[in-house]
This record gives C-alpha cells, sequence and structure tokens, in this order.
C-alpha cells in the first residue's frame, strides 16, 4: 500500500513537472514564461501565493549582483501594498541564504522576515518555502511558495520543489543564451550591413559624381557642349545626392521608443513626398529585437522600392496574424532586378528573421509591384496556432 502511495505521487510529481515544462516551452520570453509556470505551479499544488527573485547578474556572479522581484502569484494585500514594496525594496532571510551559498536546495523559512513588518491583511501566511534557481554556473534565483497557516512543508515536497527549481534554472540559462546568440548574430549583421552600404555607396554614389565629374570636364573644354554637359551633372549630382539621402535613411538608428507603428509612421512621413504611402500600422507591445528587425526590414523595403521599382504608391501593413508579428510591404512599381533579390541587404535581414524563428518573403504581386512580407513568432507552441 505504501509502495502504491508512494508511486502514485511520484507520478503526480512528473506530471506537474512536465506541465510546467510545456508552459515554459510555449513562450519565448523567459519573464512570460516564468509567470505563467509560477501561477501553474501554485494552482496544481494547491497553494495559494508564489513569488520569484531573479538575479540581475550573470550565472556564477548571482551571488554578489542585485536580486529583483520578477514574478507573482496569488499575493495577499499585505504584500501587495504600493507595487509590492515589501517583496522589491527589502532583504529577508532568504536573500541571506542565497547570497552565502547556503540555499541549495528548497528549505522552509519558518519565520519570514517579510512577512512579520508586512502591515494590513496577510492572507494567513506565516510559512513559505525558498528554493533556488540552480544552473550548472550556480543559482539565479528564488521560488518562494506558501499557503495560509504554519504547516511546513515535508521533505518530499521539498525535494520536488529543488526539481522544479532546476527546471527554472534550465530555462533561465536557455534564455540567455539565446539573447546571447540573438546579440552575436545582430552584431554580424550590422558589420554586413555597413560592409553592403560601402559598396552600395562605391557602386552608385561615387560612379555618379565620378560620371559628373567627367561632364563638367567636358563643360570647361567645350563651348558648344558646355550647356548640355552641365545641365547632365547637375542631373548627376541630383542623382547621388538621392542615393545618399537612401543610404543614409538605411543608416538611421530606429526610435522606437514609442513603438514600432509610431516609427513606422515616421519613416513613411519621410518618404511620403517621393511616392504615396498607405500605412495601417497596430500598436502591438513587441520584444525589443522583433520591434528593430521589422524596422530594418521596412527601412530595406522602401529604399529598394524607392531606388529599383519606382512604384506611385507603397502599402504598409503592420499586424498581429497566429502568434505572429506580420510586416508586409507592398507596391505598384516595375519589380525589383535578381541582383537585389539576392543582394546581401535582404539576404542579412532574411538571417536577422531567421535567428528569432520567423521568415522573409519576396514576391511578385498579381496586379504588379512586389510583396515583402515578414512574420516573427510573439508565441511558442500551442499558443501560437
Amino acid at each position: 500500500m505504501a509502495r502504491s502511495v508512494a508511486l502514485q505521487r511520484r507520478l503526480k510529481e512528473l506530471a506537474t513537472l512536465n506541465q510546467i515544462l510545456e508552459v515554459l516551452n510555449k513562450r519565448a520570453d523567459f519573464n512570460q514564461a516564468l509567470q505563467a509556470a509560477l501561477e501553474e505551479l501554485v494552482e496544481l499544488l494547491g497553494l495559494s501565493t508564489g513569488w520569484v527573485f531573479v538575479s540581475q547578474v550573470e550565472p556564477g556572479d548571482a551571488r554578489q549582483g542585485q536580486l529583483a522581484l520578477s514574478s507573482s502569484t496569488g499575493l495577499p494585500p499585505a504584500l501587495l501594498a504600493e507595487d509590492r514594496r515589501c517583496l522589491r525594496e527589502k532583504s529577508c532571510d532568504c536573500h541571506w541564504l542565497f547570497r552565502h551559498g547556503e540555499l541549495d536546495r528548497g528549505v522552509n523559512i519558518v519565520t519570514c522576515s517579510r512577512l512579520e513588518s508586512a502591515q494590513g491583511d496577510k492572507g494567513g501566511l506565516e510559512v513559505h518555502a525558498s528554493v533556488p534557481l540552480l544552473t550548472k554556473d550556480g543559482p539565479v534565483g528564488i521560488l518562494n511558495l506558501a499557503a495560509p497557516g504554519r504547516e511546513p512543508f515535508d521533505a518530499e515536497t521539498l525535494e520536488f520543489l529543488t526539481a522544479v527549481g532546476r527546471t527554472l534554472g534550465l530555462a533561465f540559462r536557455r534564455a540567455r543564451l539565446q539573447e546571447q546568440q540573438v546579440r552575436e548574430r545582430e552584431a554580424l549583421a550590422a558589420l554586413e550591413e555597413r560592409a553592403r552600404l560601402a559598396r552600395e555607396m562605391h557602386d552608385s554614389v561615387a560612379q555618379l559624381l565620378f560620371a559628373a565629374e567627367l561632364s563638367l570636364n567636358v563643360a570647361r573644354q567645350s563651348q558648344e557642349q558646355r550647356e548640355v554637359a552641365l545641365e547632365r551633372s547637375a542631373e548627376l549630382v541630383s542623382s547621388a545626392l538621392s542615393e545618399l539621402r537612401g543610404l543614409v535613411e538605411l543608416l538611421r538608428p530606429a526610435d522606437l521608443s514609442q513603438g514600432l507603428a509610431p516609427a513606422l509612421s515616421r519613416l513613411a512621413d519621410r518618404v511620403n513626398g517621393v511616392v504615396r504611402v498607405h500605412l495601417d500600422a497596430q500598436p502591438l507591445e513587441l520584444p525589443e529585437s522583433v520591434a528593430e528587425t521589422l524596422y530594418r526590414i521596412a527601412q530595406e523595403g522602401i529604399h529598394n522600392a524607392l531606388r529599383h521599382a519606382h512604384p506611385k504608391n507603397l502599402w504598409i501593413r503592420l499586424d498581429l496574424h497566429r502568434g505572429q508579428a506580420r510586416l508586409r510591404l507592398e507596391d505598384d512599381g516595375r519589380g525589383l532586378p535578381e541582383a537585389v533579390r539576392r543582394g546581401m541587404g535582404l539576404l542579412s535581414l532574411e538571417q536577422r528573421t531567421a535567428s528569432l524563428e520567423g521568415s522573409l518573403r519576396l514576391s511578385n504581386r498579381s496586379r504588379g509591384g512586389v510583396l515583402l512580407e515578414a512574420r516573427i513568432p510573439l508565441l511558442k507552441g500551442k499558443e501560437a496556432g
């Protein structure tokens, strides 16, 4: 009988761990995943309250860094007061254990200094479990769980919560590695972009200015051809300036402080005198890396259209479609040369989009012109479907 009960408990714990893993894998953003996992864990274990502190430094140095409140659920009024000030601004016993390397498994905090000092309705909370978020490089945070009353967590539950803490620690490490990979890819893409723009400047602007210089030489040497040569020089210089403005526009840093939609609106305003822009951009809340990538795609698409396709109209649409941020640029121009379609500009943006698990597609419109469409998932797993 005892063995049967123990087996059932173990199966339940494994099922709970599996559900936590599923929740973590649904979201690319670690903070969102952590909040969802905490809510799921509290519900599955029949508890009332949970909160998590995460270190603000890299694993391995975590004990020296600042612990910040990252997620919480089911907090009583005393802990919710003043935007959870009691949890955000004070240190406590579990922090001390964490910093001194003594929190290496789940433990009961029978006398919690935060709960003791909190004023108002504490929801009957007196005892909580503190569980380290562990990675192979060291601790990265603390998971706290509680239910009303003074009954401490038994040894088997604390052992299981330690396994949960390791799972959350692994998710944290995975998120940090992904962020690092994205930064490295973005840095490489930026270097490739600068090299491409340098080549474009040489191939287009420098050649136009060289041609203008030749025309000026003709104007100096031939009285009969002076008028035509000067007019030709003026046209070439004007084209060079136009090319240079386009390249400068691509180098202009994106101001995404108010979101991607306002940034696209400003971008559209800057070219509205050259082409008629039809903008339909939803105000989406996007991760910085996603917003930055989509903005760069819009810049590249507009630059290519104005330089090569010469359209009368340009349609830009930003929306959320099946859990994906979707950007569509369409024009009614004469299309893009094959060299541009296969060029480094679009290729580097395609790689950058792929690093965010997204896609970038360029195709011909049935009624003329081209369609450039980017899709980047904001959610993973079932939620993206």
